[in-house]
């Protein structure tokens, strides 16, 4: 090997060795799960951790963007719902809600809404997805809405639930019967008033659509 070959591989190490110290060494990850799709960056030497920039979509509009930093949210995200209008921003340095739609900036430093800690759509979809219309509630003709409140404490968790707005019995069964199945890892942001972290609830509100129900039949 000549003084020139040696040269050149030296080169390329300490090039490796530059790009790792910089933060160079990261990959591209595209992930879809069904509908929805996940696009973020992991460490070249290990696909599990998260670092860098982090886009999620559902039916390709984008419903949540944000920064990792070793497999934690960091700095500012940006949740958004269905028609890709910013529903609020958080920040995961400050644990800090800086924006939430319709509410004026001084409005938020003295109360704010108890919010699941991500796009709305995920907890949303989760009951539409996974409910069933019960068929005794069609052969009946009852659709309409049902609205499920989530009972949210200090720490951001679930710590029970009910129906806020009620429809028929089989209906409100059927939602509380799905609720049962939701994630435990779920987070929420609390509630805060003059400042102050309360508990809170949070309200889904679920549509029963019998049209909705027979066309999906004719397909």
């Amino acid at each position: 090997m000549n003084s020139g070959t040696l040269k050149l591989i030296t080169f390329i190490v300490t090039l490796l060795v530059a790009n790792f110290a910089t933060g160079q060494n990261k990959v591209l990850i595209t992930q879809k799960d069904g509908l929805f799709k996940e696009v973020y960056w992991v460490n070249a030497l290990d696909n599990e951790m998260r670092n860098g920039k982090s886009s999620t979509y559902y039916k390709g509009k984008v419903i949540e963007q944000g920064q990792y930093k070793e497999n934690k949210r960091v700095g500012i995200w940006r949740f958004y719902n269905l028609e890709s209008i910013l529903d609020y921003e958080y920040d995961f340095d400050k644990n800090e809600l800086l924006m939430v739609s319709g509410i004026d900036r001084h409005d938020l430093k003295r109360k704010s809404p108890c919010l699941f800690l991500g796009s709305p759509l995920i907890p949303y979809l989760f009951l539409v997805n996974n409910l069933s219309y019960p068929m005794k509630a069609i052969d009946n003709d009852v659709e309409g809405e049902v609205i499920l409140a989530l009972k949210i404490n200090q720490e951001g968790k679930v710590f029970g639930f009910y129906i806020y707005q009620k429809l028929h019995p089989v209906l409100d069964r059927a939602v509380i019967d799905c609720v049962k199945t939701m994630p435990n890892d779920w987070r929420f942001i609390p509630a805060t008033n003059m400042g102050q972290v309360v508990a809170g609830e949070y309200h889904i509100t679920i549509e029963f659509d019998l049209e909705y129900v027979r066309q999906s039949s004719l397909n």
